[in-house]
């Protein structure tokens, strides 16, 4: 059994949540990859089965102090963009694209959560009012706690855990694919039943890379790559780019 996997349905499910919660209050979250190539070096990892690598993978991601993923992922219909970076235990910013509907920027830092939302995202989610919450807005940030039930989805967001566990409760198994070279680094590729494949590092202690899953694939398509430890920054909006989430019922 393939535990502990990065779910796109999982993630696109968490970083969309504060996008359309945002829509309703007002009504009243890419990345490239190079072509993977063979690699003839010996593989660290042979001992370890496809299972036991992912889950240490998964297990390094949550105990790294940073870490960023960038991707494009399919679901429903629906392309969605990510560009996320993550202090753990601190917060995290980046923006969710949702396609045509517009754009989301958004930084949280501890439990105060800015949301910036483009103007075709209220255009497309907020019916009539849109052009008064465009004015109102006035392309400033909306400050809200995650105690708010319009923002409590952002400390999913920020949370490396939550991401990168699976939603599905079937049985996924997975076999060890060869270890190539992607983007001048040594991975191992782990081929998942799912469709999903998930390249980790090829060392002793395996990292996130990149996570794959074609149109087929059942729980959306696309792809996430990782960069665990890169450098994060939060940076709170100055207050003249502020507006009280409450004027937007918050």
């Amino acid at each position: 059994m393939f535990q502990g996997r990065p779910s796109f349905a999982r993630m696109v499910s968490v970083a969309t949540v504060a996008a359309s919660c945002l829509a309703a209050a007002a009504c009243g979250s890419s990345a490239s990859s190079g072509t993977a190539s063979p690699s003839s070096t010996a593989d660290p990892l042979a001992s370890m089965t496809a299972a036991k690598i992912q889950q240490q993978a998964i297990a390094n991601a949550k105990a790294a102090s940073s870490l960023t993923m960038a991707g494009i992922v399919t679901q429903s219909g629906q392309t969605y963009t990510i560009d996320l970076g993550i202090k753990h235990s601190q917060g995290c910013a980046g923006t969710v694209g949702i396609g045509s509907q517009g754009s989301l920027k958004l930084v949280m830092v501890g439990q105060t959560v800015y949301l910036n939302p483009d103007k075709q995202f209220w255009t497309s989610n907020s019916g009539s009012g849109a052009s008064a919450v465009i004015a109102l807005v006035n392309g400033r940030y909306i400050k809200t706690t995650t105690s708010d039930k319009n923002a409590s989805g952002m400390s999913s967001l920020c949370s490396v855990s939550k991401l990168l566990t699976s939603g599905s409760s079937g049985t996924v198994t997975a076999i060890k694919g060869p270890v190539t070279t992607l983007n001048g680094t040594r991975v191992l590729q782990l081929k998942a039943s799912d469709g999903t494949t998930v390249y980790v590092t090829d060392t002793s202690k395996p990292q996130l890379v990149e996570a794959v899953a074609p149109k087929s694939a059942k729980n959306g398509s696309g792809r996430i790559v990782f960069t665990i430890g890169a450098p994060v920054t939060l940076t709170v909006p100055p207050s003249s780019q502020v507006i009280d989430g409450s004027k937007l019922n918050f």
